[in-house]
């Protein structure tokens, strides 16, 4: 069942140790604000102007923190129940470079931008896809370094690519009964992070960056993991629908999968950690998704995937494929924070000050993102067996003609995006979080105004 935003709001941050009970308090007040208006600025979501000075006092306190603030968030999150789950990380740039007064930004992108890097880990329900919450997060200022720094000069400062462990470590080793699998794109790619991940009793999926590693064959070679490739037994083929792009047409096209089990060796410049961790090698099974008789002039589809997962059968290498597939949603989720909560929007005179909006910004997008994918994991529920009774009473007041009966959450949030503006033309696909979230916001205004009557008749009583 969906929560209320108060109840959420109170679930997520009544647990905040912030040095007083009037911060905490104050941050369900700015985060309940917050909520009701993500896509606003802090004086826009704060009316009062005694309400705004308060929500700038409280991210200048000294114990208000990134972590202070989204920790109860992430702890609720990893309190799994038995079961396989999904934990997908990446990173994303918050570019404050509009923002000329504040200080303690770092570069980004080319070295022209200006800001700071959020690297969250996602966790998603595998067998139904619904999206639990963050569970971890860090922030990252990447450095000014030298053109000419060497490799051994590099492993001795702090790193982008060591993200990915740390967040491995801070996130933790699932509880008794669940299984936890780290999910991480080409930037994740790296033995240092393979170490976190193994020492962690968690498993990966990961996808290669580095084709021209060493690796150990199953004869015991040193080859080059490219060379490892062209030794991998076919499992099965399927077929897969492209979408067009700029360049290309729209086609069919025609996947080979096939497996193989490597070593991948230490590698021979390592950093501090590798060094001290204890690891020598680690087994990887490896599962190829290879495009055969691709169109001339295409460049055909090649996916190749590191895991420690099982693939000895067809099954099992779909298994892995299905998970990384899932990797879509923290781009959504990023894409969330950016548009939908405004991240770059917020203007603070010091990164210290940013770091806990920010993380009060990426746990309210959750909430936004769950609101979304709901719709797609349980489409044939009921909706009175999941949405707040007073949400169906309103959207049954604004249409009557709806039967709340036998209307499916899927249907409930249709008509939500159709208050958001979603026209539901045969043409239109499926409604966007946006569209949801003002059909959303619409709902929450009616129910506002019902409160307030309430409580003149009340009063006047």
């Amino acid at each position: 069942m969906l929560q209320e935003n108060a109840d959420w709001i109170a679930e997520q941050f009544q647990a905040c140790r912030l040095g007083d009970v009037r911060r905490t308090n104050r941050l369900l007040k700015v985060a309940g604000h917050m909520l009701e208006s993500p896509e606003q600025s802090l004086p826009q979501q704060n009316a009062a102007w005694s309400d705004v000075k308060a929500a700038y006092r409280l991210f200048a306190a000294k114990g208000v923190s990134f972590a202070e603030v989204a920790s109860p968030h992430w702890e609720l999150t990893r309190q799994t129940a038995p079961g396989r789950y999904l934990l997908i990380s990446d990173t994303t740039d918050d570019d404050q470079g509009t923002h000329k007064a504040t200080q303690g930004l770092s570069q980004l992108g080319n070295g022209q931008g200006r800001g700071l890097q959020l690297h969250s880990c996602l966790m998603v329900e595998s067998d139904t896809g619904i999206v639990r919450g963050t569970a971890g997060a860090l922030v990252h200022y990447r450095p000014i370094v030298s053109k000419r720094e060497t490799r051994t000069q590099r492993l001795k400062r702090i790193r982008e690519s060591e993200l990915w462990g740390r967040l491995v470590d801070a996130v933790g080793s699932p509880p008794e009964g669940a299984q936890w699998i780290h999910v991480f794109d080409r930037g994740g790619d790296n033995f240092e992070a393979f170490c976190h991940l193994k020492l962690s009793r968690c498993d990966w999926v990961v996808r290669a960056a580095k084709l021209n590693r060493n690796v150990i064959d199953s004869s015991g070679n040193k080859v080059f993991l490219k060379e490892a490739l062209e030794a991998a037994t076919v499992l099965g083929h399927y077929e897969l629908a492209l979408r067009s792009r700029p360049g290309q047409r729209a086609r069919r096209a025609q996947l080979e999968v096939a497996s193989l089990a490597v070593q991948f060796p230490r590698p021979h410049i390592k950093s501090a950690y590798v060094k001290q961790c204890g690891i020598t090698s680690i087994e990887m099974n490896v599962v190829i998704v290879r495009e055969i008789d691709a169109p001339k002039g295409v460049k055909p589809i090649c996916w190749v995937l590191l895991t420690n997962l099982p693939v000895e059968t067809f099954e099992e290498a779909w298994q892995v494929i299905e998970d990384y597939e899932r990797r879509w949603l923290i781009e959504e989720y990023h894409k969330v924070l950016k548009s939908g909560c405004n991240m770059e929007g917020h203007a603070l005179r010091t990164t210290q000050r940013l770091e806990p909006l920010l993380a009060l910004t990426s746990v309210i997008g959750v909430r936004l993102l769950q609101l979304k994918t709901i719709a797609r994991t349980e489409p044939e529920t009921k909706a009175k067996h999941r949405i707040p009774f007073d949400w169906l009473q309103v959207l049954k007041a604004l249409k009557p003609r709806i039967d709340l009966a036998s209307l499916t959450v899927y249907q409930f949030f249709r008509e939500l995006a159709k208050l958001g503006g979603f026209l539901a033309r045969k043409h239109d696909g499926e409604p966007g979080w946006q569209t949801i979230w003002r059909g959303h916001q619409k709902i929450h205004a009616v129910l506002f105004g019902m409160e307030l009557e309430r409580k003149r008749n009340k009063n006047c009583g």
